[in-house]
């Protein structure tokens, strides 16, 4: 769990990164309920990407 919150609150563009995403899938989720879930890994996992850059 530790390695969980590091991730997540490490620095500011992880902070920013996880805040895009759980806008990003909200966003979805006032038009499309059932995809919000997949939009939230998508943008997760190209938020690892942008960091891992």
């Amino acid at each position: 769990m530790k390695k969980v919150f590091q991730l997540i609150f490490g620095d500011a563009r992880n902070v920013a990164s996880v805040m895009l995403a759980v806008a990003l899938a909200w966003m979805v989720a006032q038009w499309v309920p059932s995809a919000s879930g997949w939009v939230l890994v998508a943008a997760l996992i190209a938020a690892a990407f942008w960091q891992a850059a």
